[in-house]
């Protein structure tokens, strides 16, 4: 009888805990999908509105939308084969809910010039992990941008999933430089970055 009545409390146990794991999934469910939705309104607002230029990926993974801040004196074109140094500012566009820290217009990472000399890279290593690292210094949708970039401007560029961290939750570098420092990323996050070049090297 008490082994009986064991099994029972063993049972029921059990199904508590798989109904808590039930509820908590469904909720983490429920919130993803209400980030994804709200990320996708934003970009789509970007789309119409006339004061951001769409540039299409060359790999047809979508399409970024940039507005100029300011417009440089440098006449020489950025290539996939050139070294650009930059500063850079990362800003959430949407709530995640029953998140403090993911907050619209929360900044995730940024180097600007009060922080010190800017980040030199070379344009093709732009959204491709640094070796020894699983987060990224900046993403596919920057990479694309610095291409019609020139040395002085300083561009406002929003870059949905398909160009950022993609269906999967990723990190970007708090200080955009390899550090041991890093932002979480949900999956599929609409990101605007303020990107500056301040020099084309190569």
């Amino acid at each position: 009888m008490k082994r009986t009545l064991h099994l029972l409390a063993s049972l029921c146990w059990a199904a508590v805990l798989i109904g808590v794991a039930t509820a908590c999934s469904k909720t983490e469910d429920d919130s993803a999908e209400r980030w994804r939705t709200a990320n996708d309104a934003a970009f789509a607002a970007v789309k119409r509105d006339a004061a951001y230029t769409e540039i299409k990926s060359p790999g047809h993974e979508g399409s970024i939308y940039y507005k100029e801040l300011k417009k440089g004196a440098g006449t020489k074109p950025i290539l996939f084969t050139s070294t650009v140094s930059l500063y850079a500012r990362g800003r959430f566009v949407a709530d995640y809910p029953d998140n403090k820290y993911i907050r619209q217009g929360a900044v995730f990472q940024s180097w600007l010039e009060a922080d010190g000399v800017p980040f030199t890279t070379l344009v093709s290593s732009v959204g491709v992990p640094p070796k020894g690292f699983s987060a990224y210094t900046l993403t596919k949708g920057v990479r694309v941008a610095l291409q019609y970039m020139h040395e002085g401007d300083r561009w406002e560029v929003w870059v949905p999933y398909t160009l950022g961290l993609g269906e999967n939750d990723g990190s970007l570098f708090v200080n955009v430089m390899p550090s041991s420092s890093a932002t979480k990323i949900p999956a599929y996050s609409t990101l605007v970055f303020e990107i500056e070049v301040v020099g084309v090297h190569s």
